[in-house]
């Protein structure tokens, strides 16, 4: 009975011990796959847009806002493909996040070397550079976007790297942060100038000559080029579409509207730029 006993004790404390092994193994493949599955959530693990060679070096001295800067050279330098709130000048007030956008931006560039890589189309209407900016590698327009800090843009031929800035927003979107706290706005509540992104429903659909302009809920027109083409099965009456881009007035360019014409109108730019819900 005694070495029974001893032996069954023996074999309870061997048990005892593999479970323990066994358990701590477990927790230890479990908390792998835990942050692997958080990796995979993570801002990082969305890291797409390759290096383009082509540029050069140069030393950030200012950060105007969340998507312009300048270099040591005195060269201004306008972020391609995104878009960020605007700071408020001129008695008006700031956009949401839009000194947010401008900080982060500053922390990681100002004083620092980057990479410059000018974009097809080299400069705007205000003189400024178009191009991508580097730091250490990674593209900065692509992590402003994973952190909800803009909203990714494709205009003119300056689109090489679209299709990566695009996926990029994604995470920030998912989660509703930053600028998609407040995105979309609806078609109806648009009452200025600006960038927007818009939903709504198409309420009227009218062909010109260089394109369609289609209205959402009968107060934005969308004015989508011809070059473009549309999509006739998702763009019908009664659809619901998202799209951003420049918001204008039209009454700031004309003394008056003519019958059906909306006051606001929004340019489609891209064909990212234009999405059925």
């Amino acid at each position: 009975m005694t070495v029974s006993r001893s032996v069954s004790v023996v074999v309870a404390s061997s048990l005892n011990r593999l479970r323990q092994r066994t358990s701590k193994k477990a927790l230890h493949v479990g908390a792998f796959f835990v942050s692997a599955f958080w990796l995979l959530l993570s801002p990082a693990a969305w890291a797409q847009c390759p290096l383009l060679p082509g540029g050069f070096d140069a030393e950030v001295v200012h950060v105007y806002d969340g998507d312009t800067v300048r270099l040591k050279s005195g060269q201004r330098v306008r972020l391609i493909g995104i878009d960020t709130p605007e700071i408020g000048r001129d008695g008006r007030p700031d956009q949401p996040g839009a000194r947010e956008a401008g900080r982060w931006l500053e922390r990681r560039v100002k004083g620092q070397q980057v990479y410059i890589l000018p974009g097809v189309e080299r400069q705007d209407r205000y003189g400024r550079l178009l191009a991508h900016l580097y730091w250490r590698d990674e593209l900065i327009a692509e992590r402003m976007l994973q952190q909800g800090l803009g909203f990714a843009l494709a205009v003119g031929a300056n689109t090489r790297l679209a299709d990566c800035l695009f996926s990029a927003e994604t995470p920030a979107r998912i989660a509703s942060e930053g600028v998609w706290q407040r995105a979309p706005r609806a078609a109806m509540e648009i009452d200025k100038s600006g960038f927007a992104l818009v939903s709504g429903r198409i309420s009227r659909i009218t062909q010109a000559r260089a394109g369609y302009y289609i209205d959402l809920d009968d107060h934005l027109a969308l004015f989508l080029p011809e070059a473009l083409g549309m999509d006739h099965a998702q763009m019908q009456v009664g659809k619901r579409i998202e799209a951003r881009g420049w918001v204008q007035d039209r009454l700031q360019r004309q003394n008056r509207l003519s019958h059906g014409q909306q006051r606001w109108l929004l340019r489609i730019t891209a064909d990212r730029h234009l999405q059925a819900n």
